[in-house]
């Protein structure tokens, strides 16, 4: 494992943006888009069958868009950030609901945090992507390779980057 494969590495972070801004163009192109993806220190990986054609023009265009300074394209409201992030107020306003002595304080308190946790759960979300699990910097970032395979009968893209 490599220094940059570890949670939040730079590379990641830059590749999970270009991720986003590639969906968020790709989306623009697919009324009906269904994809998944995961970023990583050597790209990133699409889970469900796209046109390579459509994928290569959003790939450039997002590239282009976050080096000009878009970087509000790096941050995505489908990301699995924000429900890391709603699970974990969840779980807190749960627990901190749980403390009360009372009974029925407890059920209220919990019912209250609980889904005040969840209302909070995209902004936080959106704040965590937006400074910790990516980076829009992609100056000197390209894009190197995207090819497609078949892994048990699912269709995987896969795309490369290298920063110079």
């Amino acid at each position: 494992m490599k220094t940059e494969d570890i949670l939040f590495g730079r590379r990641i972070r830059q590749n999970h943006a270009l991720e986003h801004a590639t969906i968020t163009v790709l989306s623009g192109y697919v009324s009906d888009l269904r994809i998944s993806a995961r970023s990583s220190s050597r790209g990133f990986i699409i889970f469900g069958d796209v046109d390579l054609g459509q994928l290569r023009r959003a790939l450039n265009e997002a590239l282009y868009r976050l080096q000009a300074g878009e970087s509000q394209l790096a941050v995505h409201p489908n990301c699995g950030t924000n429900l890391v992030v709603g699970f974990t107020l969840l779980t807190f306003g749960t627990l901190l609901g749980m403390t009360s002595s009372r009974a029925r304080t407890r059920v209220a308190s919990t019912a209250i945090s609980s889904a005040a946790g969840l209302m909070a759960a995209r902004p936080l979300g959106e704040l965590v992507q937006k400074y910790v699990t990516t980076l829009p910097d992609l100056e000197g970032v390209h894009v190197t390779d995207i090819f497609r395979r078949k892994i048990l009968g699912f269709t995987v893209v896969e795309v490369r980057t290298i920063q110079e």
